[in-house]
């Protein structure tokens, strides 16, 4: 995978566009840094969203203009007030012992608030001891994956996916395998059995079918008669698995923190009500703008094999990971938030810039599938910029946007190249500047 470093352009003084380039590991980082740290930062694991944003903080660092940074999902919105209020009664009257350690599974009345919502959601019977609070949705994966995967093991998701899945399987010692979408970018029900087949034919290393829906980069949504396939698809692989006589149940977790932005207002469907083998995962960085105070949670199927021990192992990798717990007061915040009126962030400004953006990427020959949640547009790229780059055209693009001030991410990072991950969860002047500068680039293929 290229690198991005940011250097100025030899026929234009004082640019401080960043262009991606070849990188292998380098050798001082090999020198300092464990070995598995160091092929991450040197030889391309290391997120090119990461990158690219870092690029977009370099040019504004060099001055020149407003830079129109699409490149981080990371939310523009405010948290609601009903929160910020939350936050000041519990501070205001303090109960002793409100910022000490609890248990690593999160204050019980807290995971007690968390099931009664979820058994609603799921029309499941989940408990206090099926939830265990995490820093963050990515603080759930990490504990899961740890408690769940052996080294040498598989996890297996669809493309295009979160770019930061290669990061998490990488430090389970895990490998990331990948199967196709849909055009639509929707479940390819039968894709994922027949590799899950051969899979168990060759003794069964996929140990995980990582899910995540409302998707990240494209917005997809999986619906309830997809999900209730893939369970009977499900069904099936793990009974050729049984007679096969490889016992460890195939997990699916379910990762969803855009399942309260929907653009429409709608629930996101869940796989929870169709396989018992689920562990769904969410966290309130986005419903509630809070990404940087990673406030998330876990939820073991009730119905899953070992129910008690999943979660306990959960428990116990959050404190040996280094999480310990997550955050006290945040936990303490969710249940005087959620639910309530004005209990979450304005989901309309993310649909309506999405809108706007899509439609000015139609109108410069990209193909789009609208996103349905969150705020992420994944475009393909027009067919004369694919026919003169091949298979670097997301990089070319990238590039030549960045040379506009413009940010996105190329598709590559995501599983899939020859399209852009484009972030609108920006202001209004952003996403203004980012129409003008993709009407100024992407008619000209250089």
């Amino acid at each position: 995978m290229a690198d991005v470093t940011p250097r100025p352009h030899a026929d234009d003084e004082g640019s401080a566009a960043a262009a991606p380039a070849p990188s292998g590991t380098d050798p001082a980082l090999a020198q300092v840094l464990s070995a598995k740290v160091a092929a991450a930062l040197g030889g391309g694991r290391e997120a090119w969203t990461r990158r690219m944003f870092e690029a977009a903080t370099a040019l504004r660092a060099a001055g020149g203009g407003p830079v129109f940074d699409l490149s981080l999902g990371n939310p523009s919105l405010e948290p609601p007030a009903l929160w910020r209020a939350a936050i000041r009664e519990l501070l205001a009257d303090e109960p002793p012992g409100q910022h000490r350690y609890m248990t690593n599974a999160g204050f019980p009345e807290v995971r007690a608030f968390v099931a009664a919502r979820e058994a609603a959601r799921f029309g499941l019977p989940i408990t206090t001891d099926d939830v265990v609070m995490t820093v963050g949705a990515a603080g759930a994966l990490a504990v899961l994956l740890r408690a769940l995967v052996d080294p040498g093991e598989a996890v297996l998701v669809p493309a295009p996916y979160f770019a930061e899945y290669d990061a998490y399987a990488a430090y389970a010692d895990a490998e990331l395998r990948t199967v196709g979408s849909r055009p639509d970018f929707g479940l390819d029900v039968a894709a994922i059995e027949a590799a899950l087949t051969a899979d168990a034919a060759a003794g069964g290393a996929v140990r995980v079918l990582l899910l995540n829906s409302p998707n990240n980069p494209t917005g997809a949504v999986y619906d309830a008669t997809e999900l209730a396939a893939l369970a009977a698809a499900l069904e099936r692989v793990s009974a050729r698995r049984r007679a096969a006589g490889q016992l460890r149940p195939l997990v699916v977790l379910e990762d969803s923190p855009y399942r309260d932005l929907l653009h429409d207002g709608s629930a996101a469907p869940s796989l929870m009500p169709h396989w018992r083998s689920t562990i769904h995962v969410t966290s309130h960085s986005k419903d509630l703008g809070l990404a940087g105070e990673r406030i998330g949670y876990l939820v073991v199927s009730p119905a899953l094999e070992g129910r008690a021990a999943v979660a306990r192992a959960a428990a116990y990798c959050n404190r040996v990971l280094g999480f310990v717990n997550a955050p006290a007061l945040m936990q303490r915040a969710l249940p005087r938030v959620l639910g309530q009126p004005g209990g979450s962030v304005d989901v309309g400004v993310y649909a309506r810039h999405c809108a706007t953006l899509a439609a000015a990427l139609v109108e410069l020959g990209f193909a789009l599938q609208p996103p349905r949640a969150g705020f992420f547009l994944f475009p393909q790229i027009p067919v004369a910029w694919r026919e003169r780059h091949g298979d670097q055209a997301d990089v070319a693009l990238a590039t030549a946007l960045l040379d506009a001030r413009c940010v996105v991410v190329p598709g590559v990072a995501f599983g899939m190249p020859g399209h852009l991950r484009i972030a609108v969860c920006v202001d209004e002047a952003t996403i203004t500047g980012a129409v003008a500068a993709l009407r100024a680039v992407v008619p000209h293929v250089a």
